[in-house]
């Protein structure tokens, strides 16, 4: 089922959601790039009221004005889904968004009845510190990404105008820079010791943007959470390997 970009009003923000299916809701929160899309979640729109919320900056959501923070953020997205009236939901959430999800899930637990995180940024790990993206070219980043070079048909330049393109990542990387801690959020952990709803944790084994050496600290914040690895998967997941997906739905579910 193919997915269609809503535009909607959340306290004066103008606020692109990417949506379709129905059932009951799975939100799924996008990491710090759109580039690759969400063609790869149609599957679930088959099975959820799929809603994916794109973060102040991405997308067509105004970046302005600046968002101060992760709480503030948090709550952003716990209005865009009061505006879209979804109650409680499956929640998953992919590097950024990982993190996003479980600071939204730690935040409005009652409202979460469980969570997916796939890569999830947050948690420090000083032997293997994440890729440093913003220090890239852009080359670099797209292949460090991914091996699954087909990912990016029709989405780069030229394919894509180059002016649209580059104000578009600009746009994102000036969003992240008001709510983004650094290589890490130090009061993640805390965060996660809250959490109680059934949680999967997902992870492609060559991951090069978080590495895969991160996953025990999920594990130990996290100790009944579910883990499922992938082998010869990199950090998108969800785009390099459908029953990545499927495991998403199925626990979602």
């Amino acid at each position: 089922m193919a997915l269609q970009r809503e535009l909607i009003d959340v306290d004066g923000r103008a606020t692109a959601v990417i949506t379709g299916g129905e059932g009951d809701p799975l939100v799924f929160l996008h990491g710090g790039g759109i580039v690759e899309g969400f063609d790869c979640f149609e599957p679930l729109a088959e099975r959820f009221r799929f809603v994916a919320p794109q973060m102040p900056g991405f997308d067509r959501t105004d970046r302005l004005p600046q968002v101060g923070g992760i709480d503030e953020l948090v709550e952003h997205t716990a209005r865009t889904l009061d505006a879209l009236g979804i109650g409680s939901f499956a929640l998953a959430g992919h590097s950024l968004g990982g993190w996003v999800a479980a600071s939204l899930a730690a935040a409005h637990p009652d409202r979460t009845r469980v969570l997916v995180v796939a890569a999830p940024y947050g948690l420090d790990v000083p032997e293997h510190p994440i890729a440093r993206v913003p220090q890239m070219e852009p080359a670099e980043v797209y292949a460090t990404l991914t091996s699954v070079d087909s990912i990016w048909d029709g989405r780069l330049p030229p394919a894509v105008p180059a002016a649209e393109f580059e104000a578009a990542r600009e746009q994102e990387g000036l969003s992240m820079a008001g709510f983004v801690p650094g290589p890490f959020d130090p009061a993640l952990a805390a965060k996660l010791a809250t959490l109680t709803m059934p949680t999967l944790i997902q992870w492609g084994a060559v991951d090069r943007i978080v590495p895969p050496e991160h996953l025990p600290c999920w594990e130990a914040a996290l100790p009944a959470a579910h883990v499922a690895v992938y082998p010869g998967i990199g950090h998108l997941l969800y785009h390099e390997h459908r029953p990545a997906v499927d495991a998403l739905g199925a626990f979602a579910r």
